[in-house]
């Protein structure tokens, strides 16, 4: 019986491995036309203090820009063949447990006599994936909500015609809210049904502040080739909060104690290898290379101020990898006012494989095709639009939580995103 006890604390604490699928790049509304090729180097906004500091010695004056992405996702999981401990088989439906969402970056870029200085506020990871608790993943995950808010104070200085160097320092929070069902009938032996209603209910919890820091370099050997390197920083999160158990049956209530938690979470570093190269007066090549350090994120280890199941601590192995991003976009100057933008990109996920994906992180590698345009309509007001469909692997799953609740089946996912944002010059 102590064994699955052990459940609920796995199914929790797994889930913060959030990978691809977590991690938000659409971060500017103008890079998402080209799917964020050349980013580190192109610079044709106040944007750029995400992607490369460095670039905001290509911008003139002041800028700011208000901006936001609605994500669309699909993620329609199909059972095949999920069991408990007990080896019986879980009963419930299969369920698209994607939920819209609204990403908003705001950028503001300023001078400060020799030195350009600006300040991005974004969301760099979150989502939020909802499963009803009669699905059959409802040991494994219900709800997993996690927001996060990035603050980017940034500086950079043009050292001659062809340098340019940039450095922002980041303070990052994130909110996380998991929940999952219990399932207390298989932990005192007795066969579960929906109507003996012995399923309880577990609630995560937990929110951290981290700091880092973001630099960038900007090289543009000839006026129609820029070359831009970026580099983010690991983010350490020391996690706190509590989880709380409801709708326990009294002959298990003891075993799950509402309690404190902590956990050190590493978020991954980045680097970005950018190209712009024009090869007519209207026409442009954009390139990028993007490496994740998802290896990072490895082990997770979760500290619990009471014991649970007996145990004071829980640690769940990610087997994540590193993984690379890689990007080709084009620019079209229609006319003095209108630029176009298509761009294609492919994304790996750091996900290994159907042994390592839970349904918190039904992630696969995507392929990008994305179509957007600027305008300008006076020259201190323009406004960029772009439209993103990314294309995604089916993604088996045949994750055991380490407690023999096995989750067998695959998703079928897709994402639709819509970009906008709002360019003031002043």
């Amino acid at each position: 019986m102590r064994v699955a006890y052990k459940l609920p604390l796995l199914l929790l604490f797994s889930a913060q491995a959030q990978a691809s699928g977590f991690a938000l790049i659409e971060q500017s509304a103008s890079f998402q036309g080209y799917s964020y090729a050349g980013a580190a180097a192109s610079a044709a906004d106040a944007s750029t203090i995400w992607f490369n500091p460095a670039g905001m010695t290509q911008i003139k004056g002041n800028q700011a820009i208000l901006g936001a992405h609605l994500i669309v996702p699909k993620a329609k999981f199909t059972n095949k063949g999920s069991t408990t401990p007990l080896s019986t088989a879980i009963t419930g439906s299969g369920e698209d447990g994607a939920t819209i969402g609204l990403v908003p970056n705001i950028y503001w870029k300023g001078q400060y006599g020799a030195y350009d200085v600006g300040l991005g506020i974004s969301v760099p990871f979150g989502q939020e994936i909802k499963y009803s608790d009669k699905s059959v993943l409802r040991y494994h995950a219900t709800t997993t909500d996690l927001k996060s808010l990035n603050i980017n104070p940034s500086i950079a200085r043009k050292i001659n015609d062809k340098w340019s160097v940039g450095l922002g320092l980041n303070a990052q929070y994130v909110h996380l809210i998991m929940e999952n069902q219990v399932d207390v009938g298989t932990a005192l032996g007795s066969p579960y049904t929906y109507s003996q209603k012995l399923d309880g209910h577990a609630k995560l919890t937990a929110d951290s502040w981290a700091y880092g820091y973001n630099l960038g370099v900007l090289f543009k050997p000839a006026e129609q080739t820029h070359i831009g390197f970026s580099y983010r920083s690991q983010m350490s999160h020391h996690a706190k909060g509590n989880v709380k158990f409801t709708d326990i049956n009294a002959a298990a209530a003891s075993s799950f104690p509402n309690t404190g938690v902590s956990s050190t979470v590493n978020l991954p570093a980045s680097a970005m290898l950018s190209l712009t190269q024009g090869i007519s007066p209207n026409m442009t090549v954009l390139a990028d290379a993007t490496w994740t350090g998802w290896k990072a994120y490895d082990s997770l280890v979760i500290h619990y101020d009471q014991a649970v199941g007996g145990k004071t601590q829980s640690s769940t192995n990610q087997h994540f990898k590193d993984v690379m991003r890689y990007s080709l976009g084009l620019k079209y100057q229609m006319s003095d006012r209108l630029k176009l933008r298509t761009g294609v990109a492919v994304d790996e996920t750091p996900v290994p494989n159907a042994a390592s994906r839970t349904p918190r992180t039904p992630d696969s590698t995507r392929k990008w095709v994305s179509a957007g345009f600027g305008y300008e309509f006076s020259p201190k007001m323009g406004v960029d639009v772009a439209y993103s469909h990314l294309f995604a692997d089916r993604s088996d799953v045949n994750y055991n939580n380490g407690s023999n609740y096995i989750l067998k089946g695959y998703y079928d996912s897709s994402v639709d995103i819509v970009s906008a944002q709002f360019r003031w010059n002043y």
